[in-house]
């Protein structure tokens, strides 16, 4: 039990990252705090949505193909892992955030950074993973990664030019390795 525990705050924290890294470059621009609420609550939301739509469709998956349950969820991980690895290295320049942070543009913000925490919720479903707690964890800690990298970046008010993306990459590799072998 304790072990799922610790294995679902690893993904909640590794699908943060994404956020993380955004929030902190639009944190360099003048933000105000109600608008840093604001954006850190539609991402949590969306880390608990995306995943739980992925949860359902793995649980389908898994009560379909019970065999190829474990190799078809480490697989994910680790494609998913290698995929943010090779995006962040292949980034240039990270986009400018928009002037005015409007709701619509929030919103597309939280479904932008939540949408790889949907491959990450198959693979939960998929390997049996059918706690409120993993939707709560990818909630809550989106949320506060989102508010605290918006603090930071409202701190330092300087370009960063890497994301930290590439950190959560390799973890979810290692997970899937781990869970393949």
């Amino acid at each position: 039990m304790l072990n799922s525990i610790v294995t679902q705050l690893i993904l909640a924290i590794v699908v943060s990252f994404d956020a993380f890294s955004v929030c902190l470059g639009i944190g360099l621009q003048p933000i105000r705090l109600k608008k840093v609420a604001e954006i850190g609550i539609w991402i949590g939301l969306f880390h608990i949505l995306m995943p739980l739509l992925g949860l359902l469709l793995g649980s389908f998956l898994n009560d379909r193909f019970t065999h190829l349950t474990e190799l078809i969820s480490g697989l994910l991980l680790f494609g998913i892992g290698a995929q943010l690895i090779f995006q962040t290295f292949a980034e240039q320049t990270r986009q400018s955030s928009p002037k005015t942070l409007t709701t619509s543009a929030i919103t597309m913000l939280a479904f932008s950074v939540s949408i790889d925490s949907f491959p990450v919720g198959i693979s939960l479903g998929i390997s049996g993973f059918h706690t409120a707690l993993t939707l709560v964890l990818f909630g809550s800690v989106s949320m506060f990664a989102a508010w605290l990298s918006l603090l930071i970046g409202k701190k330092i008010q300087h370009n960063i030019n890497r994301s930290l993306a590439w950190i959560g990459g390799l973890i979810l590799c290692i997970l899937g390795l781990k869970i393949i072998f």
